[in-house]
C-alpha cells in the first residue's frame, strides 16, 4: 500500500465519520494489508478529526476480552485514540442520529498521573501510574461494511478501533492495593440484566491490558501519557443500540455509569 493509499482510506474514514455512511474496510482491495499500513490510515483519520478541532483525550485498547472476540471473529486486541469532544457525563442523553451501527460496551477507565513510556510496562507499573479507575462505557461505531468479507483486526486498526464516544462515572476509586480482576461487572439494558462478568475477563486483568497498550504504543513512538483517559476494554460482549435504549452498568463498589439514546 502506498501513501497516497493510506491517505485515501484514512480521509474515507473521516468522511465516512460526517456523513455517517459506511465504507468497505481496507482488507477488501488489498489483503495483505500490514499493521503498519493500518496504524497510518488510522493516523491519518485521526489527523483529520484534529485539524476539524478534536482532541486527542486519551487511548484505547479494544478485544481484550473472550466475548468481544468471538462477537468479532477477531482473536488480539485492536487500539486507538479517543477523545474529549466526544466524552459525555454520566446519565447523559445521547442523539442516535450522530452513530451509524453503534453498539455498546462497558469497561474501566483509568486516569493516569504518570507517563507509561517505559520499556516492558507491567501491571505493577501501570497500578503506580493510575491516579484513579472509574466507571465507563464505551460507544463503538463501525464505519466499515462488515458482511462483504471477514474483517481483520488491520481493518479494525484502521477504523480507530470503532471509537465513537465514551461516557465517564461520577465516582473515581483510588487503585491502591485494589485487584481489578475482581471488579464485577453488571450490564443492564432497559432494566433487564443481559450479562455479568468481572475484571478477569479483560485480559485476566484490566491493569493487564492498559501494560499490553502500553507497550503497543511505546513500540509506536507515542507513549500513554499523563493525564490521559485510558479504555481498558470491556468485559461483556457489545450490545446494539436502539433509539430509545437505557444502558447502565454496575461496578461494584467501584459505581456505576448509564445512558440513554433518544
Amino acid at each position: 500500500m502506498n501513501k497516497a493509499e493510506i491517505n485515501m482510506f484514512g480521509e474515507a474514514f473521516y468522511r465516512a465519520c460526517l456523513s455517517h455512511q459506511q465504507i468497505d474496510v481496507p482488507s477488501l482491495t488489498h489483503p495483505d494489508i500490514s499493521y503498519e499500513e493500518a496504524y497510518a490510515i488510522q493516523n491519518v483519520f485521526v489527523d483529520f478529526l484534529k485539524k476539524d478541532g478534536y482532541t486527542v483525550s486519551g487511548k484505547k485498547v479494544g478485544l481484550t476480552s473472550k466475548a468481544m472476540r468471538e462477537a468479532a471473529n477477531i482473536y488480539e486486541p485492536d487500539y486507538g485514540y479517543i477523545f474529549s469532544e466526544m466524552a459525555y457525563e454520566n446519565d447523559s442523553v445521547l442523539s442516535f442520529d450522530n452513530f451509524i451501527v453503534p453498539r455498546i460496551e462497558c469497561e474501566l477507565a483509568f486516569k493516569l498521573k504518570k507517563d507509561l513510556d517505559m520499556p516492558n510496562v507491567t501491571v505493577k507499573d501501570v497500578m503506580e501510574a493510575t491516579e484513579y479507575v472509574v466507571a465507563c462505557m464505551e460507544v463503538c461505531d463501525f464505519r466499515l461494511y462488515r458482511d462483504k468479507v471477514q474483517r481483520l483486526v488491520q481493518d479494525s486498526i484502521s477504523d480507530n478501533a470503532a471509537f465513537a464516544a465514551y461516557v465517564l462515572g461520577d465516582m473515581p476509586v483510588p487503585v491502591k492495593d485494589r485487584d481489578l480482576s475482581l471488579v464485577p461487572y453488571i450490564f443492564s439494558v432497559n432494566n433487564h440484566v443481559v450479562e455479568a462478568s468481572c475484571g478477569a475477563a479483560v485480559y485476566d486483568n484490566p491493569a493487564l491490558s492498559v501494560a499490553w497498550l502500553a507497550n503497543t504504543f511505546n513500540k509506536l513512538s507515542d507513549p500513554l501519557r499523563k493525564g490521559e483517559i485510558i479504555l481498558s476494554g470491556s468485559a461483556v460482549a457489545s450490545v446494539a443500540v436502539q433509539r430509545g435504549d437505557h444502558f447502565r452498568c454496575g461496578f461494584g463498589d467501584f459505581g456505576e455509569v448509564s445512558c440513554t439514546f433518544v
